[in-house]
């Protein structure tokens, strides 16, 4: 077995994770949605707020657009069918939303949250743990899901490229970061904590596939949408990245 790291902010003095603030907003009313926005507008530049709805929560994206443009992140973390939560986060201070941003706060947000997952495994707090694989499972697929659909068709419309260069090096990395999530997949049906630890305990942990693929994206990826790509059409990229999968 690894050695257990130190505890991260994040866990209390009795040695527990704390867990998020949620703002439950029920059935999703008029007047919730305006609370919601109320919410998001007293956050400080860089944090988050995670909402808890009874219903699919487009009417609340579409709120935050219409009032922020694009100067917000929306990240689902459970979709249904009983609740739906997510994530909404302001962008730093000063900083200008970008494609590379915004995918950016995305993984720092995952690299956190494998953090935790892996803190709730060696404290064994098994509901916490499974809402951590899931947020991770539902995060990871989407973070592919918006290069395979989105990204990467319009960069190879542009360019001409096809799926043998870069871009097919990441696809093939996407397939193996998919195994992964497969794995988180089949944790969720256990409650026997050293079982889930044991699964990660090997020389290369998975969220260092992450980061090396990120590093490709930063290398490769960004610097060419900004090659391709108008301030007009990635403004678009960020429209649709927005809603993606509401």
């Amino acid at each position: 077995m690894r050695k257990k790291k130190e505890l991260s902010g994040k866990v209390g003095a009795a040695g527990a994770i704390r867990e998020r603030p949620v703002l439950d907003l029920g059935e999703l009313p008029e007047r919730e949605r305006a609370r919601a926005l109320r919410a998001f507008e007293r956050l400080a530049p860089g944090d988050s707020l995670e909402v808890a709805v009874r219903r699919q929560p487009g009417p609340l994206f579409f709120e935050l657009q219409n009032h922020c443009g694009r100067d917000f992140y929306w990240w689902p973390l459970e979709r249904g069918p009983l609740v739906w939560r997510a994530m909404l986060s302001k962008p730093a201070h000063g900083a200008q939303p970008t494609v590379a941003s915004v995918m950016g706060a995305d993984h720092y947000r995952l690299h956190e949250l494998w953090r935790e997952f892996e803190l709730t495994a060696e404290l064994c707090q098994i509901d916490a743990l499974h809402r951590r694989l899931g947020e991770l499972s539902l995060g990871l697929r989407r973070y592919i899901d918006i290069e395979e659909a989105v990204l990467f068709p319009l960069l190879e419309a542009q360019t001409g490229m096809d799926g043998d260069g870069a871009i097919g090096a990441m696809r093939s990395e996407h397939r193996e970061i998919e195994r992964v999530v497969d794995q988180l997949d089949k944790l969720r049906l256990t409650r026997d904590c050293a079982t889930i630890l044991q699964t990660f305990d090997q020389p290369v942990e998975p969220m260092a596939l992450f980061r090396s693929h990120y590093r490709k994206e930063e290398a490769v990826l960004y610097p060419l949408m900004d090659m391709v790509f108008s301030h007009a059409e990635e403004r678009e990229l960020l429209s649709l990245i927005q809603a993606f999968e509401i």
